[in-house]
């Protein structure tokens, strides 16, 4: 019995469904597992006791006919109490060959654990019981045609015993899963074919056999013609070829069983040799040939050879799993070598029994009474089948596995709450950068406005009185500059993008924050392009800076205009001119016109545009700036994507 390493849950699962519902082996190593599949598929509805009343029904038959035939007188008596020595006279011995044939295919149908062996093996079995019917049937007859026809058939069973054999040990050697082993089949099928046409027409051209049916002893004084050669050496071909395979098939340890049988294939060739040389001419060829193939291949299935087990209930012992086969009860009725009964076995059948394994082939289920131990329900036919299979490595497995997923989700909290840490101080270092980004850039700002609210005059007179509102005037709007900064700023970080109305409404908001100082302002935006927060920082800057100025006018009016377009030449701002360049770009213009008293304007009226100039003439803009008495006119121009403030 052949031993395997390693067994699976996919075998143990076969055993139980194959060798408990149906009463086979475990599939051989040749054999997969969709062929296993297919070997419970072609056993389902085949029952021992059918196949067992087939093989009687069939060895009663054919004993019947022999027996009429030999009691009709149709051919010689048989001596029992010797060997006989004509073909004729061995009826006796055919009569007891052929039910011990049935019997012998019965017990391949038991034994046998791989389906396709097992019909290779039957097949042989029937042919050997066809070719002594033949035999049989032959001599009785009168007609020499007909005799012909019969000896011709003997070659049926000879070429087909011989090629199912060796497809047989192709099977067991696992070669059939070779796909080539599929073509090499059909081509001795076809081998097979061949021959046995050129053999039944052997009366149209005695290619094989020579002789004349005019000489009345034409079937002791045949010749042998090339085709009987051919025929000859494909029978021995295949023979050679079955004990190849067969070799391969067999462990280290089972190629001593060779011996017997090569002892009795050399018996066979002794035999086929004296036969052709008309020394065993009035032997049995069909009964010496049926004895020495079925005992070859029993050997070759006794050793192990060919897959087979003596009983069902060795092989099932013999499987390398913790298995039990259960009634309908609960009771053990078989279980294997591996099972070793417990205290708890009374309550593990009773939870098997409570599942539902009608509905469902396999349920699983543990128990903390048999620690690392995983139990497996199947239903069967009659009952259920129980395995038990040991899952510590499993458990010590999951064990670690759940180990270091609790480190990695520790370590993954670390993670998450570092990432959190590392977010909040990225915020606070991006919220210190922006505000030192809006103090550094209203530093200038805020030191005016730290002088102006330190230098107010304390005193309660009209000069008093009228010089402390001019300085919380101009405190007032460097307030609201340091406010319209500090947003744009900030929509530099957030929103960078200036369209036409958001534009002007920075510009509405601070022509509202002049007139709440007492300069009459208006402004108006048009320009189709979206502009970016610096360049309007720059136009905000250069606004404010002409806004302070006509602080020193009287009733001073202030008009805005801000617009793009696509400028002819590239240049720098010197001084009052706008110089030309070479190549287009688009600009951003804003144009401011301030309008005051002429009578009443003051030395500071000029003192703060000649101020604003210098102012202009240290940014990076472009820009024209006309003084006249009654007001004045800048015209400044910013490139786009230009925002040094």
């Amino acid at each position: 019995m052949r031993q395997r390493s390693g067994p699976s849950r996919e075998g143990a699962a076969e055993a139980i469904e194959g060798g408990a519902t149906s009463g086979r082996a475990l599939p051989h190593q040749g054999q997969t597992g969709n062929q296993g599949n297919g070997k419970r598929k072609a056993a389902m509805g085949i029952d021992r006791k059918h196949v067992l009343i087939a093989c009687a029904i069939a060895g009663a038959v054919l004993g019947l006919v022999l027996a009429v035939l030999q009691a009709a007188g149709a051919f010689p008596t048989s001596d029992l109490h010797g060997m006989p020595t004509g073909a004729s006279r061995s009826t006796g011995f055919m009569l007891a060959m052929a039910p011990l044939l049935a019997a012998w295919g019965f017990t391949i149908h038991l034994r046998c654990s791989d389906a396709q062996i097992a019909r290779y093996l039957k097949a042989n079995a029937a042919l050997c019981i066809a070719w002594l019917l033949i035999v049989t049937l032959k001599y009785p007859t009168g007609n020499d045609h007909l005799v012909s026809i019969m000896w011709y058939l003997y070659y049926v069973p000879m070429l087909l015993t011989s090629t199912f054999s060796l497809f047989s040990a192709m099977r067991a050697s696992a070669l059939d899963r070779m796909p080539v082993t599929s073509y090499a089949k059909r081509a001795v099928l076809a081998i097979d074919a061949a021959l046995i046409a050129l053999v039944l027409t052997n009366n149209l051209h005695h290619v094989v056999f020579r002789f004349s049916f005019d000489d009345p002893l034409w079937s002791g004084s045949y010749t042998y013609g090339p085709g009987y050669w051919v025929v000859l050496g494909w029978i021995i071909t295949q023979i050679v070829l079955f004990f190849a395979c067969s070799f391969a098939a067999a462990r280290r340890q089972l190629r001593s069983a060779f011996v017997p049988m090569a002892l009795i294939v050399g018996v066979l060739g002794t035999y086929t040799v004296l036969y052709i040389l008309r020394f065993l001419i009035g032997s049995n060829l069909a009964l010496a040939y049926s004895i020495l193939l079925i005992s070859c291949l029993e050997i070759a299935l006794d050793l192990g050879i060919l897959p087979s087990y003596y009983w069902r209930e060795s092989m099932f012992s013999a499987l390398p799993f913790n298995l039990r086969i259960l009634s309908r009860t609960g009771k053990v009725a078989l279980h294997t070598a591996l099972f070793q009964p417990s205290a708890h076995d009374d309550a593990l059948h009773s939870m098997l029994l409570q599942s539902d394994l009608s509905r469902r082939s396999i349920s699983s289920f543990r128990t903390t009474a048999v620690p690392h131990t995983l139990f497996r329900g199947y239903n069967v036919t009659g009952g259920s089948a129980l395995l038990a299979e040991d899952v510590t490595a499993i458990d010590d497995r999951r064990e670690t596995l759940e180990q270091q997923q609790d480190s990695l989700r520790a370590h993954n909290e670390l993670l998450k709450h570092r990432h959190a840490i590392d977010s909040v101080l990225y915020r606070t270092q991006q919220e210190r950068a922006l505000i030192d980004e809006i103090e550094q850039t209203l530093a200038a700002k805020t030191r005016r406005i730290d002088e102006l609210l330190s230098d107010l005059p304390r005193g309660n007179d009209p000069q008093s009185l009228a010089k402390r509102r001019e300085r919380l005037t101009e405190v007032k709007l460097l307030i609201a500059y340091c406010k319209r900064k500090g947003g744009l700023v900030l929509a530099g970080k957030s929103d960078p993008a200036f369209n036409r109305e958001r534009l002007q409404l920075v510009f509405n908001e601070t022509a509202a924050d002049l007139r709440t100082l007492g300069i009459d302002c208006a402004a108006l935006v048009d320009v189709k392009r979206v502009l970016p927060a610096s360049t309007v920082s720059v136009l905000y800057d250069c606004l404010y800076d002409f806004a302070a100025a006509a602080f020193a006018a009287s009733n001073p009016i202030l008009m805005l205009f801000v617009s793009d377009k696509a400028e002819a030449g590239e240049g720098e701002g010197s001084g009052d001119g706008v110089a030309a360049g070479r190549q287009q770009r688009r600009v951003v213009e804003m144009r401011a016109a301030l309008e005051a008293e002429e009578s009443a304007q003051t030395e500071g009226y000029t003192r703060s545009l000649e101020e604003l100039r210098r102012v202009l003439e240290r940014r990076n803009v472009r820009f024209a700036l006309d003084i006249a008495p009654d007001g004045a006119t800048l015209a400044v121009q910013v490139s786009e994507g230009e925002g040094v403030a």
